[in-house]
């Protein structure tokens, strides 16, 4: 796990430290693995010194994009990482295009992805636009996303693990007295699902949890209140109200619950790539399955195979 977060030390050739930035694509949702890369991004940023110049959620973003053409050109432009850059979540791809098309002289950098593209045409439309930026670095989280990043998006693309790593040494370690439940099956049920039938022990569907049965009703209502904020702020043309900071707040709170919730159980068995992450930075036994498109067992090959206490199961 040291090692784990060190190399995202790689990022350092391309946006030094102390660098000038904008940061987009905040996650405004109660997905914690897109959180938890929210949050490590954050610490990444705090240990370089960096200078935010902006911060934007998920849902302000694009707006930004229209209101400031005219920014100076040693910022460096940062999209969130993750597993979205493809076609079952094309508002984050749109956001990628509308980027490089707005900013065609500034150095952008898209932080740690997956790619899946289900349609071919799909990605072919979306690397016309990508490749045509002469500045853009993609950071990716396996070897099959590199393949075809540098095959039809960009020809500086870099491997490198996932931000929720610089969280290592931040977050408080698993003891025995914390461990107040057996197995907890997190596993998903949303788009990337897979079938997981046959694993010995394994409880029927009602006993499955994902990250919206571990989140609550009062996340949800909160959730909710920060998203009619940036409505708010879109609508008037305004940041009289600043989100991104509320929502850092709120999800500090919010992902501590996790983390406790997470670390009393004696394994985690998921299909979850940041369940399996998180158990590695909390250093609870984890039982990774794969997602729908195999991009799992990719991240697991690449960085957490060594990782103490980590197996990947395969169906």
């Amino acid at each position: 796990m040291d090692k784990l977060k060190n190399t995202l030390s790689v990022i350092d050739a391309v946006v030094p430290p102390g660098s000038k930035v904008v940061y987009l694509d905040i996650p405004l949702h109660l997905n914690v693995g897109d959180l938890l890369i929210y949050k490590g991004t954050e610490q990444f940023f705090k240990e370089r010194k960096y200078q935010v110049l902006a911060r934007r959620t998920d849902k302000t973003s694009m707006k930004w994009l229209s209101e400031n053409r005219n920014l100076p050109k040693d910022v460096i432009l940062l999209m969130h990482g993750g597993g979205n850059f493809g076609d079952l979540y094309g508002h984050h791809q749109r956001l990628r295009e509308a980027v490089v098309e707005r900013f065609p002289h500034h150095k952008i950098v898209y932080m740690p992805q997956t790619v899946h593209f289900k349609d071919k045409s799909k990605m072919l439309q979306s690397a016309q636009i990508i490749r045509q930026h002469k500045n853009l670095t993609i950071f990716c989280r396996d070897e099959r996303s590199k393949k075809i990043l540098e095959e039809h998006f960009c020809k500086d693309v870099r491997l490198c693990p996932d931000m929720a790593h610089a969280l290592w040494n931040i977050f408080p370690k698993q003891s025995a007295n914390d461990i107040k439940r057996d197995t907890l099956w997190m596993i998903r049920k949303d788009i990337e699902e897979t079938k997981v039938d046959g694993l010995p022990g394994m409880p029927g569907p009602e006993g499955f949890e994902d990250w919206e049965d571990i989140c609550t009703e009062q996340d949800r209502s909160k959730t909710q209140v920060y998203l009619n904020f940036e409505r708010v702020n879109r609508t008037l043309n305004t940041r009289l109200f600043n989100t991104p900071q509320k929502w850092s707040d709120y999800t500090d709170t919010l992902v501590n619950r996790v983390n406790t919730y997470f670390m009393s159980h004696d394994t985690v068995v998921t299909s979850r790539m940041h369940g399996h992450i998180l158990c590695c930075l909390l250093g609870v036994k984890t039982k990774l399955l794969d997602n729908s498109y195999g991009k799992n067992s990719g991240y697991y090959a690449s960085w957490t195979k060594d990782v103490p206490d980590c197996e990947l199961i395969t169906l």
